[in-house]
């Protein structure tokens, strides 16, 4: 296992390799933004202070319904599937709407692979928050929200993390790892759940037709 300073030295090296991230904007109205991404654009990241704490945020529309989305979140077996900086996501313990998740990450460009256990918390079919509760990193937080769109008939996807590395690992080089992973799990995610509508939707069509 790699050790904690040989991260640390790893993130540094790759991410410093990287061209310069432009500054944070604020972020603009939510719906109107993620609406004018393209199919195949991937969304901005953008800052955010939630609870005092600077978030890394990414908002993107998805044209599918938001209890199609959340099956897909909610599949965490299937997670590292879909997700490539993902390589383990395995439930340790489940209690209902709340559930204790090993994750084992591998963020873009790097050698290293960090691990850490999450409390995870199910809101509504709308909302999944997560806070670290021991591994790596001094603090990990964020959630997935899910609001309806279109009458329903699409879904405006908020992906929010937090990473708070500790006094070895900057917040500059989390944050621009952030502005490489971040756009990628977003993308991954509205390209598996459309796809997986369209295919639902030919079979249905398929049944109906004489």
């Amino acid at each position: 296992m790699i050790s904690k300073s040989s991260k640390i030295v790893i993130l540094a090296l790759v991410l410093s390799s990287y061209s310069p991230i432009s500054p944070v904007n604020l972020a603009p109205p939510a719906l109107a933004k993620a609406d004018q991404q393209s199919a195949t654009t991937p969304p901005d990241v953008l800052e955010e202070q939630i609870n005092n704490k600077s978030y890394q945020v990414s908002k993107m529309l998805v044209r599918c319904r938001p209890e199609q989305i959340w099956q897909i979140l909610s599949d965490y077996n299937s997670a590292p599937s879909i997700f490539h900086t993902l390589k383990k996501c395995q439930l340790l313990a489940d209690k209902g709407s709340t559930k204790l998740m090993h994750h084992e990450i591998r963020p873009s460009g790097l050698m290293a692979t960090f691990h850490y256990d999450l409390e995870v918390k199910e809101t509504g079919h709308r909302m999944l928050e997560w806070h670290r509760v021991n591994g790596d990193f001094k603090e990990v937080e964020g959630f997935w929200k899910l609001e309806p769109a279109d009458a329903g008939r699409s879904t405006l996807v908020t992906y929010a993390s937090y990473v708070n590395g500790g006094i070895f690992m900057p917040q500059a080089l989390i944050k621009r790892q952030f502005r490489i992973d971040m756009p990628a799990v977003m993308m991954a995610l509205k390209n598996q759940a459309e796809t997986t509508t369209q295919i639902a939707a030919r079979r249905t069509e398929g049944i109906r037709t004489p």
